[in-house]
């Protein structure tokens, strides 16, 4: 084989696997801080505890079950500057180092069907109920 082909095929190989860590790097950095995912908890304050020193600035914490968008389960934990309303449904934003990145109310009718059933309907109403009633607008 020819030097120069030798040499064109190393520097081929060289800047295909700098190209192949670039995408990496990026998708890896995408994951990590930008991507999101969205979680469903009702508050309940006999889970709030006073936040440690670690708290940047907050004075409450929660360590709240949770649940995905397609019913996956866990506990998440989050500080906060005040006690949340008991019973009320949150949106938790997770990113995958630093966790609960921020939260909000939401309604029930907001909540994905697939947490729904691991999540406690509002009082009055049953929820398969809500699900059948979602399905129904979908259609």
């Amino acid at each position: 084989m020819n030097r120069y082909v030798a040499r064109g095929l190393k520097v081929l190989a060289i800047a295909a696997a700098l190209v192949l860590a670039a995408v990496a790097a990026g998708w890896g950095y995408e994951k990590v801080f930008i991507s999101s995912d969205a979680w469903y908890a009702q508050v309940d304050n006999e889970k709030l505890t006073t936040a440690d020193e670690n708290n940047n600035g907050f004075d409450y914490h929660y360590d709240l079950p949770a649940v995905s968008a397609e019913g996956a389960t866990e506990t998440l934990g989050f500080d906060t500057s005040r006690e949340l309303r008991e019973g009320a449904y949150l949106r938790l934003e997770t990113l995958a180092l630093r966790g609960v990145s921020s939260w909000e109310e939401v309604a029930w009718d907001e909540i994905p069907a697939a947490a729904q059933e691991k999540l406690v309907p509002p009082e009055g109403q049953d929820a398969t109920d809500a699900i059948a009633e979602e399905a129904s607008h979908a259609s």
